[in-house]
């Protein structure tokens, strides 16, 4: 649940919050914020407020519209791609969909840097609310027989590569793109991966125990399978043959399977905020 930041606390550290999830009241008109994760912002009640807004140096913004719509909303608002007044305008309708981005997440408007400025023209008819959250860039693809997307959510990228090299090749070729092998921390996460791109090919993922028989984690993230959550197919993993290295295998059987890391599959790179 979102908390309520006091206006006196607010005026205090001069109009900047930097906390998950805030709400900044709408008696405030304009100001300048930090976003460590999300902020929403509350449409003033007044004409001609502006806010600044800022991110990590190498992250972007994504807003979008709690209630209401964001098209609409543009008759009352400009959203600038970058602080000073003269910046780009962004509009939805000028928004690039990629190709395996969900259907079903909310109308959003993506910054080319990590500022913004939002500035009310007008006060809106109804109680509109605005969210604001950090992002990374999503490109459109990684090349040659690639295809990217917002797959999980608004805020990371995912993009499947269907060049079938080893697990190491695969795991420097999302480095070298700014990105990581896949991680599967959830099973919501998953079955977002698997309505993206599930039946089409045998995709690599950054869990292994090459350090440590039987010691899986996810070399990615550096963080340990277990506890968490986990979906082998049955008897496995079997390390038949020194198999150190897992893949998802939907197309087959919808479950994972530890192969040797020396095989060559194609795979998930990702990019998390």
């Amino acid at each position: 649940m979102v908390n309520i930041i006091p206006i006196f606390l607010i005026l205090l550290s001069t109009l900047l919050s930097s906390s998950h999830g805030n709400v900044i009241e709408s008696r405030l008109c304009g100001g300048r914020v930090f976003v460590e994760n999300t902020i929403v912002i509350e449409a003033p009640v007044h004409e001609d407020c502006h806010w600044d807004i800022q991110t990590q140096e190498d992250r972007i913004l994504v807003i979008t519209a709690l209630n209401g719509d964001l098209k609409e909303a543009q008759e009352f608002l400009a959203i600038h791609d970058g602080s000073g007044k003269e910046s780009p305008i962004l509009l939805v309708e000028n928004q690039k969909k990629h190709e395996r981005s969900r259907k079903d997440l909310p109308v959003a408007v993506y910054t080319t840097q990590s500022t913004a400025s939002i500035r009310f023209k007008k006060a809106p008819t109804s109680n509109l609310q605005l969210k604001i959250q950090k992002a990374v860039e999503c490109p459109f693809s990684l090349g040659t027989e690639s295809q990217c997307g917002r797959v999980v959510d608004e805020v990371s990228c995912y993009c499947a590569t269907f060049t079938k090299r080893n697990h190491g090749s695969q795991t420097s070729y999302c480095n070298s793109h700014i990105m990581k092998l896949l991680t599967l921390e959830t099973n919501e996460k998953e079955q977002a991966i698997h309505a993206a791109w599930g039946y089409e090919s045998y995709f690599w993922t950054s869990l292994t125990d090459a350090q440590q028989e039987g010691h899986w984690y996810w070399q990615s993230t550096g963080v340990n399978l277990y506890p968490g959550y986990a979906n082998w197919c049955d008897t496995q993993p079997d390390d038949a043959n020194g198999e150190d290295c897992m893949h998802i295998n939907y197309r087959a059987t919808g479950c994972w399977n530890d192969y040797a890391c020396s095989l060559q599959f194609d795979a998930i790179c990702q990019a998390i905020p």
